[in-house]
């Protein structure tokens, strides 16, 4: 009788460890493989790690296990070995962090079954029968040209982006015998556009990237708004798939995704595949299944594709690389940009890294000479950058949220036929709603922040929890009738500009009328039209977006930002202000933008009037240096959350304890345990401990050595704790 073998598997749980089970024909057992376990009374799915015939387990204490899910691997060695990186490197739950990298569809027990691809095509050579359709049924007759001039066939992604209730539209040409669908087995044919012309920046920077593509290095594309920076991706993504190479291209947001995805299409035809978090989880496993199989040679979306395996992946590219959606702040906490940069050292392969403010960790090591930076100083167009100019508010009286003076410039500049880009990173009608009698204020009753107003749903909204409430027509606290509001959001700021400019659209673009890409797209039609109209947006609308009639940018309560306790504020307040600012003058006619200011005379203002980004950047960075800060430093928090403050700051100070006894926990410098800067929030108290160490291997040290001990630590009150390494604030 042959003696059982024993495996090891991962299982989504938060938990350190990985769990033994016995595993009959082992031979043909290959790690990357789901497999269904017995999991106390439940079954959970497992991925396995691997197989270990020479253990001592005793056979009648491990459990065997209840079959295998697939027939070959869903995960393979290289992205299994990148996900034991991340779990060591950010000290995450190996099983959450494997599971992260599947599709949502294959984190269950589903059987995974390689995706095929319909595609659609004109087999009609009668071209009066579809010339007919032009009067009859022009739905028909639209889907029927662009068959036409695609002989490859469109896809369902295609046709959808055509007519969105294409099914019904392609049922009625199968059924006149003009269509007909059959699966795509092999890579479409890439079209043969004709190419832009390269600036002489453009043209360095390729000849200095392009002898470095058979090798791992990380490029920085420093290039200014409008700098061409895009045409650059394009060049070298088509120079690896030409060689054979696939390639992943993350982008932010998935509001960017439209209008680059037009880009591509014209660039690369139906030679590429999406995903983010707009699609369907079939969408997406479908997208993850091309890419796998090397169907597709270019993935576009969100964080969760760097996942993405391929056979011969040969380059990543990382459009507005500083963008802090790349930090994943939830569930397995990791930052994309810089798993990307670990992932593209493991196979060898080069990495682009794009941004008009990079973030001062990239810029850092530039500086270090780890990456390669690359400059691009000038805009690909004939215009410069706009002029940016600063209008004080001090003694100045707003209308609507706006000076005088910058109500006279949109006026101008709708009149010689421009784009307005006016930007508010606020939501709602009004953040604060108040008595002035006795002072009361909506505030969350589960969270330490205000009620917003919205208007749109007569009541108030907290941001952070989704409580709703009526909005008061008398005061609950003292009965008094006047209820006011105070500050402005979008909402407000649309509903102003419509009562000033009653002649011109106003197309508000944040996530309480934004839900889809497609609701996206379809409220910047207007923008594509490049007819006067004022698009008014928070973060949405801040980066990434090329509208060539926008010739002003305004940006409001940029002040806000000046004096926050986060030592990232400065930061973050000038790639906002640059990014916004260079929306405008992309087209064939200059732009300006507007910064309204009450502290005119603010450093940080005094050179963003200068254009400076660099110089900013490098005034922060010899701050940062000077006071110890990332990316001199690395920040570990330790955060706790329960149902009375005291838990959760116990429970941190038994974590400081554990630490404290560990010999290297001097080198290191502690801060807490304290509240965290809101410290209820969705009706749990939160608190954190930071760890701020200069030399990372001793801190990296002192975390391997606590974690056995942390892992089992008692929660007393359901304290629930995690932590994050490399954490954006303190």
């Amino acid at each position: 009788m042959s003696r059982p073998c024993f495996a090891s598997f991962a299982v989504a749980l938060p938990l350190h460890r990985v769990f033994e089970y016995r595993l009959d024909g082992a031979e043909s057992a290959v790690p990357g493989t789901r497999y269904r376990l017995p999991f106390s009374n439940q079954v959970k799915t497992g991925v396995l790690l691997r197989v270990d015939a020479s253990s001592c387990y005793d056979p009648g204490k491990v459990r065997q296990v209840l079959g295998r899910l697939d027939e070959h691997p869903v995960l393979d060695a290289h992205v299994l070995e990148l996900a034991q990186w991340i779990a060591d490197y950010y000290l995450q739950p190996l099983g959450e962090v494997i599971f992260q990298c599947l599709p949502a569809r294959l984190r269950g027990q589903r059987p995974h079954n390689p995706a095929r691809l319909k595609v659609w095509r004109l087999v009609s050579t009668d071209a009066q029968a579809i010339e007919s359709l032009a009067a009859r049924s022009p739905r028909q007759y639209e889907i029927c040209c662009a068959l036409q001039a695609q002989a490859a066939g469109l896809t369902a992604a295609s046709l959808k982006l055509i007519n969105a209730n294409w099914h019904a539209v392609i049922k009625s040409l199968e059924a006149k015998r003009l269509v007909e669908w059959s699966w795509m087995d092999q890579l479409a044919a890439l079209p043969n556009p004709t190419l832009p012309d390269l600036n002489l920046e453009q043209r360095a920077v390729l000849h200095a990237i392009q002898p470095e593509l058979n090798h791992f290095a990380v490029h920085l594309l420093d290039g200014i708004t409008g700098s061409g920076k895009t045409e650059i991706y394009f060049r070298l993504i088509a120079a690896r798939m030409a060689a054979g190479y696939q390639v992943i291209y993350l982008v932010p947001e998935i509001g960017l995704t439209n209008q680059l995805i037009e880009r591509v299409t014209a660039r690369f035809g139906e030679g590429f595949v999406t995903s983010h978090s707009g699609l369907s989880d079939v969408q997406r496993y479908l997208a993850w299944d091309r890419f796998r199989r090397g169907e597709i040679n270019l993935m576009i979306g969100t964080r969760s594709c760097l996942f993405s395996q391929c056979p011969n992946l040969g380059l990543i590219v990382i459009d507005e690389e500083h963008d802090t959606s790349y930090r994943q702040e939830d569930g397995v906490r990791y930052h994309a940009r810089d798993v990307a940069v670990k992932r593209a050292q493991m196979l060898n392969i080069p990495i682009v890294l794009g941004s008009a403010t990079p973030s001062l960790e990239s810029i850092g090591n530039c500086v270090r000479q780890h990456y390669h930076r690359h400059r691009l100083d000038h805009r690909s167009t004939r215009h410069p950058p706009p002029e940016i100019l600063l209008e004080n508010l001090h003694d100045r009286k707003l209308d609507s949220g706006f000076s005088q003076k910058t109500l006279k410039r949109i006026q101008q500049h709708l009149s010689d036929g421009g784009q307005i880009l006016v930007y508010l990173n606020r939501r709602g009608f009004a953040p604060v709603v108040m008595c002035h009698e006795c002072g009361w204020q909506a505030l969350c009753a589960h969270c330490d922040s205000r009620l917003t107003l919205h208007q749109s749903i007569s009541g108030l909204l907290c941001h952070h929890c989704g409580l709703r409430r009526e909005s008061p027509t008398r005061c609950p606290q003292c009965g008094h009738s006047e209820i006011h509001h105070h500050g402005i959001g979008t909402e407000q700021l649309e509903k102003g500009l419509v009562q000033c400019f009653p002649d011109i659209p106003v197309l508000r673009v944040d996530r309480d009328v934004i839900g889809t890409p497609d609701a996206f797209k379809d409220r910047l039609l207007q923008l594509q039209k490049g007819q006067p109209c004022i698009l008014v947006g928070t973060q949405m609308v801040a980066k990434g977006h090329d509208y060539p009639a926008i010739t002003l940018s305004v940006i409001l309560d940029a002040d806000q930002a000046l004096f926050s306790a986060s030592y990232r504020a400065s930061e973050r307040l000038a790639q906002t202000l640059f990014q916004v600012s260079g929306r405008a003058g992309r087209g064939d006619r200059p732009g300006e933008a507007i910064v309204q200011t009450r502290f005119p005379d603010h450093p940080l203002m005094l050179s963003l009037a200068r254009q400076h980004y660099r110089e900013i950047a490098e005034s922060l960075l010899e701050e940062r240096r000077l006071l110890g800060l990332p990316p001199y430093s690395r920040v570990v928090m330790f955060r706790a959350d329960a149902r009375e403050l005291k838990m959760a700051l116990d429970h941190l100070e038994a974590i400081k304890s554990i630490l404290s006894g560990i010999e290297c926990f001097d080198a290191v410098k502690c801060i807490g345990p304290m509240p965290a800067l809101m410290m209820r929030r969705i009706g749990r108290y939160r608190a954190q401990l930071a760890l701020l160490g200069q030399d990372y291997p001793n801190l990296r040290r002192l975390l391997k050595r606590a974690l056995p001990a942390l892992d089992v630590l008692p929660a007393k009150g359901q304290v629930r704790w995690t932590v994050d390494v490399d954490a954006f604030d303190l």
